[in-house]
């Protein structure tokens, strides 16, 4: 059965994105990963691909059909769909179509959901933002672990995240479970920075990781030479192997 793990935020600057290519890279070193780019940043096709030039992307899946044709080969364990700057446009060829907003995420899941293969067994999405509605509609449509990724900032932002997984189980997937709350970029030395530690910890104790992803330089300009650095991947060992045991519990549980 393959696992799809959405990485997703509220806010730019969380780190979402490294998160992500750390999922799909530590992951991809004993099991089938593909990685799906559905943020317009493309940031995640990036990282993983050393050779930026594809000839399709996620709008080409969108757009033909065919999910199949444009999975590119980055090894044999890791594979990706690559991302693409017009991905917000997509839903506009449904809505063309005569498809109402809940239909185009139907559609387009029904779509998507084909790359969820017996081959794979994990799915990693990066996500977009909150701002492309439909896509990130479609991105939690698809997931059966969302989990966020919050950096110092407002707490409100994390009860808007919350309210948009209860909005996709309710009319998309009731299958979606909260994989957590990933705390990224804090430090020690702030005083905004302990305090909004604290305090998201305080009020959301039952979906905090207790791993953090701190500042750190090893993760400033990661590519996709960098990512496969020793160092790279021990500093990402607490977050990785909480990854593994939440996924473990969450099966447990019945996803």
């Amino acid at each position: 059965m393959t696992i799809t793990i959405s990485i997703s935020s509220t806010i730019g600057g969380s780190g979402k994105t490294t998160i992500a290519c750390m999922f799909a890279h530590l992951l991809s070193a004993n099991y089938k990963v593909l990685a799906l780019d559905l943020c317009g940043q493309c940031n995640f096709t990036e990282v993983l691909l050393q050779d930026n030039t594809v000839r399709g992307t996620i709008c080409d899946v969108l757009e033909i059909g065919n999910v199949t044709s444009y999975i590119v080969s980055i090894d044999e364990n890791l594979h990706i769909i690559p991302g693409d700057q017009w991905i917000c446009s997509s839903p506009s060829k449904f809505y063309i179509q005569g498809y109402k907003t809940p239909e185009v995420v139907f559609a387009m899941k029904e779509l998507l959901n084909q790359a969820k293969t017996a081959y794979y067994d994990f799915v990693v999405i990066d996500t977009p933002s909150t701002s492309s509605k439909e896509v990130l509609n479609l991105s939690l449509s698809i997931s059966d672990f969302a989990v966020m990724t919050y950096s110092p900032n407002k707490l409100q932002l994390i009860k808007s995240w919350l309210n948009k997984i209860k909005y996709v189980q309710d009319e998309f997937n009731p299958e979606l479970r909260v994989g957590g709350i990933l705390r990224t970029r804090f430090n020690d030395i702030e005083a905004s920075h302990i305090f909004y530690n604290r305090e998201v910890y305080r009020r959301h104790p039952e979906y905090c990781w207790n791993s953090i992803f701190h500042n750190s330089p090893l993760f400033s300009n990661i590519d996709s030479n960098s990512i496969k650095k020793v160092q790279v991947d021990t500093a990402f060992k607490a977050v990785y192997d909480e990854l593994i045991l939440r996924l473990l519990k969450t099966r447990k549980n019945g996803i």
